[in-house]
């Protein structure tokens, strides 16, 4: 079942680093007012996300990364909206709508100075391309997963014709792929 709405870090005071990854529906995180010792943090693959808690309690943060779109990038939370950025539109992987403008009657959340300084200290890091098909893929589905039928390096159909072979990325389960890295190995 996928994860909504996250539990509080209430209690994780002696936390250095956080990932949170392929969280496709999240489209909020906990505060982190009690994450004081956190020094890392890493946003992966979690295209819903609205808003970011304020940065004010993390002020040793040596590291941000957030890779793959948030939708938090371009929908005005951190200043202006800009919905023409590739990024903003359907994701061509996870499939999540294109991302709207937050409402500008005054009641949504919009991001602190100490937010706003983070983003901006690790700009490089944040905010890049969206993820694309055959880069780096999904979970395996079913659908992936059946032409397969358990054997690596197997050649197998895709739709568009274009080039598949079987592969477990990251220890998933073995499905098809496009990505031409395992397949140049092979």
């Amino acid at each position: 079942m996928p994860l909504t709405k996250m539990p509080s870090f209430w209690g994780l005071t002696n936390l250095k680093s956080l990932t949170l990854a392929v969280l496709v529906l999240l489209e909020e995180l906990p505060d982190f007012q009690h994450l004081g010792n956190l020094e890392r943090l890493v946003l992966a693959s979690m295209p819903a996300l609205n808003t970011l808690p304020d940065f004010t309690s993390i002020p040793n943060l040596k590291s941000f990364a957030a890779s793959d779109r948030g939708a938090w990038c371009c929908n005005g939370f951190l200043g202006e909206c800009d919905l023409s950025d590739g990024k903003c539109g359907v994701h061509p992987v996870w499939g999540s709508p294109a991302v709207s403008c937050l409402s500008s009657d005054g009641t949504t959340k919009t991001a602190t100075a100490a937010t706003i300084a983070a983003v901006e200290k690790f700009s490089a890091t944040i905010c890049g391309p969206v993820l694309q098909p055959g880069v780096l893929e999904g979970p395996p589905t079913p659908e992936l997963m059946a032409p397969c039928n358990g054997t690596m390096y197997r050649q197998c159909p895709m739709s568009d014709g274009s080039e598949a072979m079987c592969y477990n990325a990251r220890y998933m389960a073995i499905a098809c792929t496009t990505n031409a890295y395992p397949i140049k190995m092979r």
